[in-house]
């Protein structure tokens, strides 16, 4: 007897080990904390008063499908960088509660961004995700469904918050960082939406002269900026206890709002040339900027630079879904040799970001941003 409870003793000592040598890069960590959220999800539909048991099991067999198709799969950045934060903040190895919740945090980013692609393929008619099927693609999903899951995938957010922070001392403000953060990416959508506008029901003819740097700009800051890079940002502050009403809690929202905004807008003009020149295979999904008549960096900065007649290739083929159409676009980006001009930016970039990173105060405070700028930095997809 008293050697089975050494054995007992010693397994539970290495589990605990483990646990606390959870860090921000350990992803299979990461993915069982997915595991306990997304159960405790199913258990919810399971607890769901006035259902019968069958129509119960139904939806419990559709959303054992939907959540894992849906949530985990990508690089897992965003939620892995609120762990980070919250390291870097308290300057030491976590506790293996402070780990949970960091990784409970993060995947509520991971969430959210799910919520943002299933409705975001749908908006864009777009065919993979991920190197798989888009949500809405699937059979026996379909649009009408995926609408709906989308926002049943928002509503998980905040049960998970509820379930695990409402305790918490920043549980408010926690939720508004979510909130705010939505209206924002929402607001950019909008605008990325109707790059060209619609009307009587259909798209309205190509007007080049909407495509501009300053709009892009902003509808980069509101779709990409606050959910990509500063909302991971501000939970790990908002956890560590951060007020941003305070002098020193208003200078450290501020220096990570300023880095962010940079970040994103690199790492969404890096996604502009990836959906137009990358690989399929490589980067997961089929890129349909031209298609859709994105106001996207390319067509940006082709309009700066095209002469009259290069312009009329624009004008006869972008926004027209169309293969020839898309091709010819292709060509004349490369003739403006627009990938050589990325690379160009892309190091003055870096160079921005790390001076920028250098200037934060406290100085444990630039890991956070250099452990960022190091995840997108030359990135393949």
């Amino acid at each position: 007897m008293q050697s089975i409870w050494l054995l007992f003793a010693l397994t539970a000592l290495l589990q605990l080990n483990n646990y606390l040598n959870m860090t921000s890069t350990d992803k299979d960590a990461f993915l069982a904390i997915y595991k306990e959220i997304e159960t405790d999800l199913i258990a919810d539909i399971q607890n769901l008063p006035a259902l019968s048991d069958s129509v119960k099991q139904q939806l419990i067999d559709y959303y054992s499908v939907c959540i894992p198709y849906t949530v985990p799969g990508g690089k897992m950045t965003r939620g892995l960088t609120v762990i980070k934060g919250v390291e870097v903040l308290k300057q030491r190895k976590l506790t293996d509660k402070e780990y949970k919740d960091a990784a409970i945090l993060g995947w509520q980013v991971e969430w959210l961004q799910a919520f943002f692609l299933v409705a975001d393929d749908i908006m864009d008619a777009s065919i993979t995700r991920r190197g798989s099927p888009c949500w809405y693609k699937k059979p026996n999903v379909t649009q009408d469904n995926a609408i709906n899951d989308a926002l049943i995938l928002e509503n998980m957010i905040y049960q998970t918050l509820r379930r695990h922070f409402k305790k918490h001392p920043s549980y408010v403000q926690i939720l508004e960082l979510f909130i705010d953060t939505t209206f924002q990416t929402e607001v950019g959508q909008h605008i990325d939406t109707n790059g060209t506008p619609y009307a009587d029901g259909k798209r309205a003819p190509l007007d080049l002269s909407r495509f501009t740097l300053d709009r892009y700009q902003g509808c980069v800051r509101y779709k990409t900026c606050y959910y990509s890079f500063y909302l991971s940002c501000a939970l790990a502050l908002a956890y560590c206890g951060y007020d941003p009403d305070t002098t020193e809690g208003k200078a450290l929202y501020q220096n990570a709002e300023d880095i962010c905004m940079i970040l994103g807008e690199y790492f969404q003009i890096q996604d502009d040339v990836l959906d137009a020149f990358a690989p399929p295979e490589v980067l997961g999904k089929i890129g349909t900027d031209i298609e859709d008549a994105k106001c996207s960096w390319l067509v940006c900065k082709a309009l700066e630079l095209v002469s009259e007649e290069q312009k009329e290739i624009l004008m006869a083929n972008y926004g027209k879904h169309d293969a020839e159409g898309v091709k010819k676009v292709k060509e004349l980006y490369r003739e403006l040799k627009l990938e050589e001009l990325f690379q160009t930016y892309e190091e003055e970039q870096k160079k921005m970001c790390d001076d920028l990173i250098a200037k934060i105060e406290p100085e444990n405070f630039q890991d956070l941003f250099k452990f960022l700028l190091a995840k997108i930095y030359k990135r393949q997809k």
